[in-house]
């Protein structure tokens, strides 16, 4: 950024035999001021220019995490919903399996047909196919873990986004809003809450009165 400061000329003026002679130094320093002027005043407009995206993001990021949270739920109760669905069909069957078998038992005492009893046992196959295709699903739900991880992990890169961000308005802000000192004390122990709940998930309430103090509610 100091690349945009001018250099300044040094100021001088002729004596009467019309040599040059050395500026006045206080000359040679209005124009340094002026020049620093200058650069602030450039600074201060791209600090304008990013203070609108970064309340912007700070702003939907709650919003973001709320989605992914509740994209987190979903998965949930949908992955427990089919578990205990597929658990109630397991007992079921183990309850079918022992009545084929007490059937079948019964049908060799009474000496009936052996093609009767050999049906009972294809069902009973058919059961047992069944049961490791509940099996395989109940290993398939275990995505929801990895899901549940990811979102988790997407939510805590989030909180800190909007931590940064929230710093960001909280320093920036003072000197776009031009605040009286009070508001600036006020905006140093924003900025002291916002350190202290680094480690830990985003107060909104916090967030909310910080956007609200810089005009961004």
């Amino acid at each position: 950024m100091t690349g945009t400061r001018g250099t300044a000329k040094p100021a001088v003026r002729a004596n009467e035999n019309g040599a040059e002679e050395p500026a006045d130094p206080n000359a040679k320093l209005y124009e340094e001021l002026g020049e620093l002027a200058r650069f602030i005043d450039t600074t201060m407009k791209t600090l304008s220019e990013f203070s609108t995206p970064v309340n912007n993001s700070t702003q939907q990021l709650p919003q973001a995490m709320s989605h992914l949270t509740d994209l987190k739920a979903m998965t949930e109760r949908g992955t427990h919903e089919v578990m205990r669905q597929v658990e109630g069909i397991q007992n079921n069957h183990v309850r079918l399996a022992q009545t084929l078998k007490d059937l079948t038992h019964a049908l060799r005492l009474a000496q009936a047909s052996p093609s009767l009893t050999e049906q009972l046992k294809t069902i009973t196959h058919m059961l047992a196919d069944d049961d490791r295709r509940l099996i395989e699903i109940m290993t398939a739900l275990s995505f929801q873990d990895l899901v549940a991880q990811s979102v988790n992990k997407l939510v805590t890169i989030l909180d800190e986004v909007e931590h940064k961000l929230l710093q960001l308005v909280v320093v920036f802000g003072p000197y776009q809003k031009q605040v009286v000192q009070k508001d600036q004390g006020k905006a140093n122990e924003m900025l002291r809450q916002l350190e202290a709940k680094k480690n830990t998930s985003m107060d909104q309430d916090l967030a909310d009165e910080i956007l609200k103090q810089f005009g961004f509610n």
